[in-house]
Order: C-alpha cells, then sequence, then structure tokens
C-alpha cells in the first residue's frame, strides 16, 4: 500500500472516532435522574413552602421546614434537596469534626461543601460559591442553585411566584402550568368583611406621627375597616391585597401581638389612635417567603415619638387609645378593650 493511501485511511479512521466519540461527549454533559425508575424531568421548590414538586405532580412531596432566600440566594434543606435531585439518604454524608456534607451518588458528580465555607468541590474542581451552606435550628441547608448546577442540573428563578425550578441539564425547560395552577389554588381568599362598625373617632386626616421625620396622615381615599375584637377572632383580614393576612390581635397592658399570614415577605406597621394623636411604628424586621408568625409591639418602648428629644410627646397609655390599626393597603382599625372611655 502506498504512503498516500495509508495516510488518507489513517485520517478516515481519526473522522470516525472523532464522529463516534461526539455522543458520548455530549452525554457527559447532560445528567439523566431517576425517581422509581423514571426520569426525573423537574423539581421546584418554592420560598417559605414545605412542600416541593416533581415532574409537575401535585399536591407536592412534604416537608418539615422551608426553604428560604438570605443574601439574595435559596436555601433548601440537605436532606430534601440531595432527594429531590435523586441522591439517596445514605449517599448523603455528614462529618461533624470537618462540619464536610458529601453527596455521593453512583452515577453523579461527587459534591462536597464544608458549612461556613463558600468553596464547593464537584469531583475534586473547586468552584467559589457567593454563598455558603449554614445550619439553622440544628439544621443544614445547601444554597440551591449551586448544589443543584454541581449536580448536573439548569437552574432558574420565577420571581412572581419565588420558585426555583430544577431540570436535567440539556433537557428542554419543563411546562409548569400544573404546578403555578396549583399554588394560586393555595392563595388565600380575601375573606369577606362583616358588618363595619361605627368609628368612635374618624381616623382619616390624622396626623403628628411617630416614625421618621415626615407626618404621618390616613388621607380620606385610604381604605380604612373598622372592626371589633370579636370580628378579628372569627375572621382573617387581608391587608395588603396579595394576601397577607391577618388572623389575630391580643392587646394586653403593656405589649400588642399580632398573628400573621405573610405570603411574600411584607411587613405591615402599627398604628396607635389616641385622640388626635396617631401614634406609629414600623417593624424593624422583614422575611422571605410564605409563613406563619407573630409580631409584637411594646406600647411603652416601640409606639412613641423617637424624634421628640423634649419629652414632649407623654408615653401611650393603652387607656387612651381607641384603635389599634394594622397599616397596610387597607388600613385595619380595631376597636381597643381597654379603651377606658369606650361606653
Amino acid at each position: 500500500m502506498s504512503r498516500r493511501k495509508v495516510l488518507i485511511s489513517v485520517l478516515v479512521l481519526l473522522f470516525l472516532i472523532a464522529v463516534l466519540a461526539l455522543p458520548a461527549l455530549a452525554q457527559q454533559e447532560k445528567v439523566d435522574v431517576y425517581e422509581n425508575q423514571k426520569l426525573v424531568k423537574s423539581v421546584v421548590f418554592q420560598i417559605g413552602l414545605k412542600e416541593y414538586f416533581v415532574n409537575g405532580q401535585t399536591p407536592g412531596a412534604k416537608m418539615d421546614v422551608a426553604p428560604f432566600v438570605e443574601q439574595g440566594r435559596t436555601f433548601v434543606p440537605v436532606r430534601y434537596l440531595s432527594n429531590a435531585l435523586g441522591v439517596e439518604d445514605k449517599n448523603i454524608g455528614w462529618n461533624e469534626k470537618a462540619r464536610l456534607v458529601t453527596l455521593k451518588q453512583p452515577g453523579y458528580p461527587v459534591v462536597e461543601l464544608v458549612i461556613g465555607s463558600r468553596q464547593l468541590k464537584s469531583n475534586g474542581k473547586v468552584t467559589n460559591m457567593d454563598v455558603s451552606p449554614l445550619v439553622r435550628s440544628g439544621r443544614t441547608f445547601l444554597p440551591a442553585r449551586w448544589v443543584a448546577e454541581a449536580l448536573g442540573y439548569q437552574v432558574d428563578w420565577d420571581a412572581s411566584l419565588g420558585l426555583v425550578i430544577c431540570w436535567p441539564k440539556g433537557e428542554p425547560k419543563p411546562d409548569l402550568s400544573a404546578v403555578k395552577q396549583y399554588l394560586n389554588e393555595q392563595k388565600p381568599k380575601e375573606p369577606q368583611v362583616p358588618g363595619i362598625n361605627k368609628p368612635v373617632v374618624d381616623l382619616k386626616g390624622q396626623g403628628e406621627v411617630m416614625e421618621g421625620f415626615y407626618n404621618y396622615r390616613i388621607d380620606p381615599g385610604q381604605k380604612i375597616v373598622y372592626v371589633t375584637m370579636d370580628d378579628i377572632k372569627a375572621h382573617a383580614y387581608d391587608v395588603s391585597g396579595d394576601g397577607d393576612i391577618v388572623k389575630d390581635v391580643r392587646i394586653t397592658k403593656d405589649k400588642i401581638y399580632v398573628d400573621w399570614y405573610s405570603t411574600g415577605g411584607v411587613a405591615f406597621g402599627v398604628l396607635l389612635a389616641e385622640g388626635k394623636l396617631l401614634r406609629y411604628r414600623d417593624p424593624d424586621w422583614a422575611f422571605y417567603g410564605k409563613q406563619n408568625f407573630t409580631a409584637q409591639y411594646s406600647v411603652v418602648d416601640d409606639l412613641r415619638d423617637k424624634n421628640d428629644d423634649t419629652g414632649s410627646l407623654p408615653t401611650a397609655d393603652i387607656t387612651k387609645i381607641t384603635h389599634i390599626i394594622i397599616k397596610g393597603q387597607t388600613y385595619l382599625a380595631i376597636e381597643n378593650p381597654l379603651y377606658a372611655g369606650k361606653k
């Protein structure tokens, strides 16, 4: 055989090897995830919801804690995140001394993270994350996007519903219409307002605020609903228009407690109506996601004028307060049962 023919044969052989290798190389970029021997096409978490969704199935799988956002990243408990992404419990490792989490599922990259460290190892390759795994209430939480991508997933974020969406790399983005419909159906419905009580005083147009350097007023165009404590106990009230529900209010001599259900992390203030004085306090905290919680306000410490250095504004006296007002798009003005002038 001539040298020219040998060279041509070698080139053809190299070409065939390269062509045959392409599917194998492409396959390395794609991770097939199975649940009960079926390919998992999508995993969805929602901020604040103790439920996640696999392959668009609803209702979803239950969790005992909910994902949350911190430093702009979503954190999910290690076991639920790993299980949802196809890692079995027996392949989730924890080294207490090193505070090391290892995900070592056959067919997946080996992923290692250390609590408090922003380094992630995937098959020994180090990636610097912008956040680190953390521990809350004795539970380990991992940054969902970094871990999912390290395991071979594509990740997207739906800001309208607070969704983290994961699907196998190389697959088309999944259809989430069933999950979104289910989540929208779970939103608290705006309650029907019972008979509105006549106010003891007209709160609209009042001023002399407590917080900041601005005069606070409830303008005539703003909606005020006057209710009693009995009304509060019998109904829930959406004060934001978005499903942020006031479920209960408890009033003592020194404290005001407000039980909320929040759909999106908006915190509302409390006002006290005292004649022509409207004392106002915005909360000093905020949170993300759907959750139940109780906010408490100290009548003496919180609801007073922080900008009044002369002391001319007296400390609040709960017996002089006609209404406790929850501030939102709707102002829920609750008759104060401890008001001394109540007839």
